[in-house]
């Protein structure tokens, strides 16, 4: 027999997943055909009671997935249902648009090629998609695994994207030696971010790993709001200074490509013939 409420016992004492139920049930109302809901219309449309109706929109409204018009106090969906489909969208079109224009990076380049997106927390770089190259030496990252974003070429194209505040948060929870040559210093990772958005391109050496080394560039929205990285990595013995003017062209064709696919946009790189070298801890990198 299924359990009854006794009667006075407050909504929230309810079982988790049946307010769960309900809200999904409500933002799913909300389409194309019938864009706006009263509170009364949604209780009849669900059989709900309507204070329990008029409860969940009310949550829903505070933060931000359903707005109500001040006159007509009906409810249709707000901004952070909005923003949220478009997160989703993102991350869905992402990787199967990604793939092609990976696998022809990994193939062109000779390296492994990555797609990496910030975390939900916008705190760490996840690997959300990996191509690797067919040479027997080669750098696997597994797709899931979280890495932080003060290290390696790909988790600084999208640290160098993010609000100052952001960037200073990522700062204040430390800078903790990955690699002999990891970036340990605010003051220089200030100035190799700067440096990363003026050419439009990151680089790095022996960061995150011994004997590897990366190039990425960052995908962004029309708010210049990254999105992603695109980028190669690879073992040092392969890394010539002849190769970057060449592999960042590739990585930057790669991204457009993928951008091009989903209304993002890439901007313009330069300064491809600066080197990648292995620099001293404390150093400020070119």
């Amino acid at each position: 027999m299924a359990a009854v409420t006794p009667i006075g016992q407050p909504e929230d004492a309810k079982p988790a997943f049946q307010v769960l139920e309900r809200t999904f049930s409500i933002l799913d109302l909300f389409d194309e055909d019938r864009p706006e809901w009263s509170t009364t219309e949604v209780a009849r449309r669900l059989d709900l009671p309507i204070p329990t109706a008029h409860r969940i929109l009310s949550a829903l409204k505070r933060h931000g997935y359903v707005s109500q018009h001040a006159e007509t106090k009906r409810f249709r969906l707000g901004i952070a249902a909005l923003s949220l489909g478009d997160r989703a969208r993102s991350v869905v079109d992402l990787r199967s648009v990604a793939l092609p224009a990976l696998r022809t990076l990994a193939a062109d380049a000779g390296e492994t090629a990555l797609l990496t997106v910030l975390n939900p927390g916008r705190d760490r770089a996840v690997c959300l998609e990996r191509v690797e190259t067919p040479q027997p030496l080669r750098l696997s990252v597994t797709p899931g695994r979280q890495l932080p974003l003060y290290a390696g070429a790909s988790q600084k194209a999208l640290l160098a994207w993010l609000g100052t505040d952001e960037i200073e948060g990522i700062i204040a929870g430390g800078l903790e030696l990955l690699c002999h040559a990891t970036i340990t210093d605010p003051r220089m990772l200030r100035d190799e971010l700067a440096t990363i958005r003026r050419r439009g391109w990151a680089s790095s050496y022996e960061e995150t790993n011994l004997g590897v080394w990366g190039v990425a560039v960052p995908v962004l929205n029309e708010r210049s709001e990254v999105v992603c990285a695109v980028g190669i990595a690879g073992p040092s013995p392969r890394l010539t200074p002849e190769r970057i003017r060449d592999d960042v062209a590739r990585v930057h064709a790669a991204a457009g490509r993928i951008a091009d696919a989903l209304g993002l946009t890439v901007g313009q790189i330069k300064n491809t013939r600066a080197s990648i070298t292995k620099p001293a801890k404390g150093r400020k990198r070119a």
